[in-house]
């Protein structure tokens, strides 16, 4: 898929002729065919046999590396690069985001190197080489013949585009939730995910994690009592007052 010029007008288009061409007349719910992380990486190939979904970067060998791409790289995005580069099997080979800082900024070492101590998670002092793009358009990292598969850390809004984009583009897919911010966009996505038979997966963290699904479980089993409060936070806000 090659991206059309003049990003804003384009994209709103395309935005349009994606999320509002899916058809609801045959009823019925799209049922997402998303697979949990393979660490992105590792455990993808065991779930894609089970789930009868395509091998994560379809047609390479287990033994290649897997390119990646990241759309999107200030606070969560960078958090996911420096996870992504702890897999031995990926290779960083492009970085996108339009805020200039963020491309300039040191990232960390990428090189062969790294692959040779896994367990290092490179200082964020160290530089990317060279050979590692920089986009400030997320178009042209998909027009990338060096990119297999995008990692998507980008404003919610934007999720459903560049998914789709993606995956027209024959990227695999890791979108940091939530997956969309509306349920036509997030049946669109994963219409096109199975048309264009790309692994999509989405970073539902804690919804993975067994130490999250006990304590649910434990909830629901009664042991705790009658729940009548609950509270949540965020760092950044981290009790409401009173």
């Amino acid at each position: 898929m090659k991206c059309p010029p003049y990003f804003p007008y384009f994209s709103v288009k395309l935005i349009l002729k994606e999320l509002y061409s899916l058809n609801f007349a045959s009823g019925g719910m799209i049922m997402p065919q998303l697979q949990t992380r393979r660490s992105f990486v590792k455990n993808s190939m065991a779930a894609a046999a089970v789930l009868g979904a395509p091998a994560l970067v379809s047609g390479r060998n287990l033994n290649d590396k897997i390119l990646m791409g990241f759309i999107g790289i200030g606070n969560r995005g960078s958090q996911l690069l420096n996870i992504f580069m702890t897999q031995p099997d990926v290779q960083v080979t492009a970085l996108c985001d339009i805020y200039e800082p963020f491309l300039q900024r040191d990232r960390a070492q990428v090189d062969h190197r790294f692959s040779q101590s896994v367990d290092r998670i490179p200082p964020m002092g160290e530089s990317f080489p060279k050979s590692v793009k920089r986009y400030h358009d997320f178009r042209r990292l998909l027009d990338d013949k060096q990119v297999d598969a995008v990692c998507i850390a980008t404003p919610d809004h934007w999720h459903a585009l560049q998914t789709i984009a993606a995956c027209r583009a024959g990227k695999d897919v890791y979108i940091e939730k939530p997956l969309s911010i509306t349920l036509r966009e997030g049946r669109r996505m994963v219409q096109v995910a199975r048309e264009t038979n790309r692994v999509v997966t989405v970073g539902i963290h804690r919804r993975a994690s067994p130490i999250y699904q006990k304590l649910v479980a434990e909830i629901l089993s009664g042991k705790i009592g009658h729940i009548s409060v609950a509270s949540a936070a965020r760092i950044n806000n981290m009790m409401p007052d009173g």
